[in-house]
């Protein structure tokens, strides 16, 4: 699960992740609810990548 720490859900994607059975990764990132798609896309897009390849390999 990708969070961005300023988004107006973290709190609730927190519990949710907390929730979630395995496998699950959770990676942080600084911004707000877009910023993961905008400014922190190589970032969220290679986190989602790796655990991909990690589990469907």
């Amino acid at each position: 699960m990708v969070v961005a720490l300023n988004d107006t859900v973290t709190d609730l994607a927190l519990a949710a992740y907390e929730r979630a059975l395995e496998p699950k990764r959770l990676r942080l990132l600084p911004g707000g609810h877009f910023d993961p798609y905008t400014t922190q896309f190589d970032q969220s897009s290679a986190a989602a990548l790796a655990w991909f390849r990690e589990l469907l390999t």
